[in-house]
């Protein structure tokens, strides 16, 4: 006897494997030096709700990127720089011309410098698409700092790692004397680490369930959480309705099949968890702003470098090029 399986059955289980072995909620940062940063520039397409124990600093040197933290979502654009704090929730997502970024990532443990010191945890607000951001100095010598980090590591001239460190540790000083921050004993810090757990549970079932139809009452069961507590948690951490995170990782699975598949648009629909082709084209206009055919067809960048950001090949050539002429990097 020969058993016949629905082309839509095997998507189904294809793109869930996919997904899960991708995803995830925690992303491990490596460091290329002892004392933990790196710099480096990425072109951002999306990424899903994460976070990590390394401070980020995002500065968009070409386009605009759009940053969900703590509940809101801000659009950063060139001439603009913003702090992620350590463990906080975040995500990307493009505008509608491309972009790119130039980043920084730190591990907390360079500000223990002296073995005996104690553990502290520092916040820092620095982020300014926000008018209640207050600094010191001008934006743009923080931002020159990181742009000479990044430029020493392209141009690799004999002893770039100590010039680099130097750099580092002149931009974490001027954080200290012209931000505003505030500081906690890091055996204060673990009350903020329940949303990440709750954020790990409701990720961990969505991607094993986004194929299905989703209950609202079957997520508060497994978060152990009312209806109203997890709303408040959508918007209060993700930014956004569970609905539409839903739909987020919904899409996500379909452009990949998209990417990668020349299967029909109904196949994917009904793989990721849509019931008709219209749902499916309102919710993936909604999110990419173009339709599934003109995604396809458009030839669409690969997905993720990663597991979870979603970055695009740029020229990183091209991105030094910008930096050294560009009036905005200068001293």
């Amino acid at each position: 006897m020969v058993w016949l399986v629905h082309p839509a059955e095997t998507l189904k289980k294809e793109v869930s494997t996919t997904v899960a072995e991708s995803f995830s909620l925690y992303e491990e940062i490596e460091y290329p030096f002892s004392i933990g940063f790196k710099c480096f520039t990425a072109s951002i397409e999306s990424s899903c709700p994460h976070w990590h124990d390394a401070y980020e600093i995002v500065i968009p040197v070409q386009g605009e990127v759009r940053v969900r933290y703590k509940g809101v979502a801000y659009t950063l654009a060139k001439g603009s720089i913003m702090l992620i704090n350590s463990r906080e929730i975040h995500s990307f997502a493009s505008r509608p011309s491309p972009n790119i970024c130039l980043f920084l990532q730190f591990s907390p443990g360079i500000f223990r410098l002296d073995r005996n010191q104690d553990s502290r945890i520092y916040n820092f607000y620095l982020n300014t698409a926000d008018p209640n951001t207050r600094l010191r100095i001008p934006p743009r010598q923080l931002i020159a700092s990181v742009a000479r980090i990044w430029m020493c590591s392209y141009e690799k001239q004999k002893g770039y790692q100590f010039r680099m460190h130097a750099e580092f540790f002149r931009f974490i000083a001027d954080l200290f004397a012209h931000t505003i921050y505030d500081e906690r004993f890091l055996s204060d810090a673990h009350t903020a680490d329940s949303d990440t757990f709750i954020l790990d549970q409701l990720s961990s079932f969505v991607h094993e369930n986004y194929a299905q139809d989703i209950c609202m009452d079957d997520i508060c069961r497994t978060l152990g959480m009312s209806r109203s507590t997890l709303y408040r948690f959508g918007k209060n951490v993700l930014g956004c309705s569970i609905n539409d995170y839903i739909h987020q990782v919904r899409i996500k699975a379909a452009k990949e099949l998209l990417r990668r598949t020349d299967q029909s648009i109904s196949a994917i629909a009904q793989a990721c968890g849509y019931i008709n082709d219209t749902s499916f084209y309102r919710a993936f206009k909604s999110q990419v702003g173009k339709t599934p055919n003109e995604f396809r067809k458009e030839g669409a960048a690969p997905a993720s470098d990663g597991r979870i950001q979603g970055y695009i090949t740029h020229d990183t050539g091209a991105v030094y090029r910008l930096l050294k002429e560009a009036p905005l990097w200068a001293q």
